[in-house]
């Protein structure tokens, strides 16, 4: 979800922000936008989910052999 937002900058860096624009091929809200993101760390919901998985790699994995070698948990009481 997005909301609008009107801000105020100087001069020198909304000249900056358009130069940045065209050498990039961006618009200028991308480019704002990547700023804060980077300025405030935050992360994208990729970064949010691939870190997700990190912490719980080891669990996941210990998991996963579980069932390889014993089967699903509630196999005998599976109908199909």
């Amino acid at each position: 979800m997005t909301r609008k937002m009107t801000i105020t900058l100087e001069e020198s860096i909304l000249s900056e922000l358009d130069t940045v624009a065209e050498n990039q091929g961006k618009k200028k809200s991308q480019i704002i936008r990547e700023a804060l993101t980077s300025y405030l760390n935050i992360a994208s919901k990729d970064e949010k989910a691939e870190q997700w998985y990190k912490e719980n790699k080891e669990a996941i994995d210990a998991y996963n052999k579980e069932v390889e070698e014993e089967g699903l948990i509630l196999k005998d009481s599976r109908m199909f």
